[in-house]
């Protein structure tokens, strides 16, 4: 039995149009229509069932995306850009129970372009191949990912609630009590983090309500579909993150609207591409609803392939997972989401991806004194310098689980882990300050308004370190 992702080779290859800008009202505006651009990866999941592979894929309609039409614009007299919404249209095949007899199952990811497939027989595989192979590529998911998990050595003792922090330790140099008091903390922006989870109930985030979707271990299964439920976190890793970005009480900005996807493992801390594919594609449907289509959105990765190919890999899998990774990271830039990533914690001359995607913004991590830590990953792929920024992940004070008896704890941490999720905060309150301005701008604001770092003969620092200003 093997699994693929089935990606248009169009859509892997070459990077999609913006969406609309500008709106009658003048405003500039990136919707997400990244959906309406990929009518042809619909044809995958229509040949599979086809040959009989039962749907994993939730019943339910597209989220209705906004488009641009030229005849409303020359009727209205209106500029470029005038909005109009397309028909919800029913997501092909509905999860059905299993008989026995399939060849095998599949889930239809239409936002990301993609659909994920799991073949019971070679005879299917075959079949499909036959079918499909000219127009997409079979991206074969083996290769795995994790997350670049707290250095040892680094993590702090744990405290028993809020009290043990006398005042947020936020330097006052990255302007995150500069922008709490003008009152930017982050209302109206969609902030997605792809982790182990999130507790929902611990202090720091009991206050909001928090769209959280468990992807489980085979993603495209109809035994086991992704479901929306309550957020929890056995490993307390995604719940730290989440506190650094968001956390009521700590957080670099609190207000925004939290979307946690539970996609990597809490004991081997490890992932696979279906299921950070499914995560996406669930973020951009949260994103791409009606209600939210026009409202900033920035999403944060603590994950990545390994430096190099594993053992018992082939040199060809492992760069097509890369291609089909960075395919879904380019998805989330074209819908107007900017994706932050960790570098990675690996030491110098050490680069991973989708820290070496040119679309995704990438983390190195620094202590509070601005030094740079030893373990964060720099090094350099093709012309491109990694990372491109840096935030603070140093011995991070964030939220982590809860006992039984409901006791919280906090801890300290270190890893680029934690200096990603800072820079998605500070992404999150200049998109909260500019609603207007597009990811690909919010990332250049946080370039040119970095800090400057020393030199180092070591280790590759971006521009800087990610302020507020």
């Amino acid at each position: 039995m093997k699994s693929y992702l089935l990606v248009s080779k169009e859509s892997i290859e070459t990077q999609a149009r913006e969406g609309v800008r500008g709106t009658a009202r003048g405003e500039r505006q990136l919707l997400r229509s990244t959906a309406l651009r990929f009518g042809g990866a619909e044809r995958a999941a229509e040949a599979l069932q086809q040959l009989g592979l039962r749907s994993a894929t939730l019943p339910g309609a597209r989220p209705a995306v906004s488009q641009s039409s030229d005849k409303t614009d020359k009727k209205q007299g209106r500029g470029r850009g005038h909005v109009v919404t397309a028909q919800a249209t029913p997501i092909p095949g509905p999860v059905q129970e299993l008989t026995g007899m399939e060849n095998g199952s599949y889930r239809y990811m239409p936002l990301i372009g993609a659909t994920m497939a799991h073949f019971y027989s070679e005879q299917a595989e075959r079949s499909a191949r036959g079918e499909l192979e000219g127009d997409f590529e079979f991206v074969p998911d083996v290769v795995p990912l994790s997350f670049p998990g707290p250095v040892a050595g680094q993590t702090g003792p744990r405290n028993r609630g809020m009290a043990s922090l006398s005042e947020r330790e936020w330097p006052a140099e990255c302007g995150v009590s500069l922008a709490h008091a003008q009152g930017i903390r982050g209302a109206g922006v969609m902030l997605g983090i792809l982790d182990t989870g999130v507790d929902a109930d611990h202090p720091e985030h009991a206050s909001k309500v928090i769209q959280f979707r468990y992807v489980s271990l085979f993603p495209n299964s109809p035994h086991t579909p992704a479901r929306d439920i309550r957020g929890f976190d056995p490993s307390g890793h995604g719940t730290h993150v989440s506190g650094i970005a968001a956390g009521v009480h700590h957080g670099v900005a609190p207000e925004v609207d939290l979307y946690v996807a539970s996609v990597i493992e809490s004991e081997t801390i490890r992932t696979s591409l279906g299921r950070v594919a499914a995560g996406m594609d669930w973020l951009l449907h949260q994103f791409s609803r009606p209600e939210n289509a026009t409202r900033p959105a920035v999403v944060n990765m603590s994950l990545g392939f390994p430096v190099q190919c594993p053992a018992g890999i082939s040199e060809a899998d492992y760069r097509l997972n890369l291609r089909a990774l960075q395919s879904m990271i380019r998805r989330l830039l074209d819908s107007n989401v900017l994706p932050v990533v960790a570098a990675g914690n690996s030491g110098p001359n050490t680069v991973g991806y989708p820290a070496g995607f040119p679309e995704a913004l990438a983390i190195g991590a620094v202590d509070f004194d601005r030094r740079v830590a030893s373990f964060s990953a720099s090094g350099a792929v093709g012309k491109r310098s990694v990372p491109d920024v840096m935030g603070y992940g140093v011995n991070i004070y964030s939220s982590t689980e809860r006992r039984c008896n409901n006791q919280a704890f906090y801890e300290r941490m270190s890893g680029t882990s934690m200096a990603a999720p800072y820079v998605a905060g500070i992404a999150a309150l200049y998109r909260c300050r500019a609603p207007d301005l597009t990811a690909s701008e919010v990332r250049d604001l946080i370039l040119g308004s970095a800090v400057k770092l020393p030199r180092s003969s070591v280790h590759r620092t971006g521009k800087g370190l990610a302020v507020y200003r």
